[in-house]
């Protein structure tokens, strides 16, 4: 998977989760990142966009999303 780019927060719930709506991916990708401590800080920054940095944290911590 390409990390090397920023993500909306959407376009990467997306990734992990296909099957469902947007707002639903979203709502349950932010739920991972919350309850991770390696990751709940990224919850807190109030953007609607992932860094690449932040992009490689989250495929390190949860692993590459299927597809």
């Amino acid at each position: 998977m390409k990390t090397n780019r920023t993500f909306k927060r959407t376009e990467l719930a997306m990734l992990y989760f296909p099957e469902i709506q947007p707002r639903s991916a979203w709502q349950k990708l932010r739920e991972w990142i919350c309850n991770n401590p390696q990751l709940h800080r990224l919850d807190q920054t109030g953007r609607r966009s992932f860094t690449p940095a932040e992009v490689s944290l989250i495929f390190e911590v949860l692993g590459e999303p299927d597809g």
